[in-house]
């Protein structure tokens, strides 16, 4: 978390550096870009510890065949084991973030409808990323080294969610590609919804694709799931 609070605040500083000589890039102000920076980080320390050195290492140890064998979902036992950490992450998150943000934009640009909408868009992102890491968490029955697994996961996750980068920054067929993928309802629908760049309707309309996408990915993750369950090797039980 600390890593990545050093990395909001260096970008941060370079939007800063850049919009000393612009007014306005793609649509964005400094005021909102400055705004953009802080609730993107809120939003990707949100489950930012993923579980796929977790699920190798159980692999390895053998441990994981007592998870399967236990009379609950595999994937549901995860996901409220890591909702532990990420209520955890998003408090301490929640409260660095927001005192800095009230200290650096104030309670101006702050709406209430906007903001109920953005918690509710929020946890759909965090279900999309959920889901995310567990299909890549799926890769570790079929490689002892998650390491880089892991490490492609989180460069993927941030670059196409927006984390780095706006979404409406990317350019021409590219930019149209990334809208339609799942990254996208991880970071920047939530953002866009708590800095009021989308209508009403355009709020309602991305939360309902990323309700679409959760359903998709769950339905991804129990077909991939079956499969990796039976290739499963076990070293040490």
């Amino acid at each position: 978390m600390l890593g990545n609070f050093v990395q909001a605040v260096v970008l941060y500083y370079v939007w800063k550096s850049i919009f000393a000589s612009h007014t306005m890039i793609h649509g964005f102000t400094w005021q909102l870009m400055k705004q953009y920076v802080f609730v993107s980080f809120l939003c990707s320390n949100v489950f930012s510890m993923g579980f796929e050195m977790q699920t190798a290492q159980r692999i390895i140890q053998g441990d994981l065949i007592l998870d399967l064998l236990k009379p609950v979902s595999y994937r549901g036992m995860l996901f409220f084991r890591m909702l532990g950490s990420a209520g955890m992450e998003f408090a301490v998150t929640a409260f660095l973030v927001g005192s800095v943000y009230l200290a650096v934009n104030g309670t101006a640009y702050l709406r209430l409808a906007n903001s109920l909408l953005f918690f509710l868009s929020l946890f759909f992102g965090m279900s999309i990323k959920f889901c995310i890491q567990y299909l890549f968490s799926l890769l570790c029955f079929y490689t002892d080294n998650a390491y880089g697994v892991t490490k492609a996961r989180e460069v993927l996750t941030n670059f196409l969610s927006g984390a780095f980068l706006p979404l409406a920054m990317f350019p021409g067929i590219f930019g149209k590609l990334v809208k339609c993928l799942p990254f996208q309802g991880i970071l920047d629908t939530p953002c866009s919804i708590f800095l009021g760049m989308l209508t009403p309707r355009e709020m309602l309309q991305r939360i309902a694709v990323q309700c679409l996408w959760v359903l998709l990915l769950c339905a991804a993750g129990g077909f991939f799931g079956k499969k990796a369950f039976r290739v499963i090797s076990m070293y040490g039980g």
